[in-house]
């Protein structure tokens, strides 16, 4: 019996377990610290503590940051409205230099190049030894 893979929605499958796993990996927990089944035990109904709360918090705000970054290839207005909407879901982010990368891309791409500057400058004052300093540097000619 012969079979046919589809290697672009297998391929597809793959890149986003691999994305889920990168993410859990990030976050520090386990898929059983994330409430997945744990195979042969018997469920528990306990309250979450505060460390699962936060993984889960940054599992989000990472998602969700995957998500605007992929929508910056193809809009990128559409990118900064939406990273308008992730900064006021996650004030007090944990990925905030990443977002503000992302802005700032995204204003360069939408030939704003002034305000990509100006935002550049507050990320290098705010984050001066990120590991995005450089690159935000080469997106907006900013000074070291």
């Amino acid at each position: 019996m012969n079979v046919v893979v589809d290697h672009s929605s297998h391929n597809r499958w793959i890149a986003g377990g691999l994305a889920a796993a990168l993410l859990v990996h990030l976050a520090g927990c386990s898929d059983q610290a994330l409430g997945a089944p744990v195979p042969g035990a018997e469920p528990q109904r306990q309250a979450p503590d505060a460390a699962a709360l936060a993984r889960d918090e940054l599992l989000r705000e990472a998602a969700r940051l995957a998500e605007i970054r992929a929508a910056l290839a193809r809009s990128p207005e559409a990118s900064l409205s939406l990273l308008d909407e992730h900064r006021a879901e996650f004030p007090e982010g944990r990925l905030v230099a990443e977002r503000e990368l992302i802005a700032i891309d995204a204003l360069v791409r939408r030939g704003r190049a002034d305000q990509a500057r100006g935002r550049a400058e507050a990320f290098l004052a705010q984050f001066p030894t990120s590991p995005h300093a450089e690159r935000v540097r080469r997106l907006t000619g900013a000074a070291p």
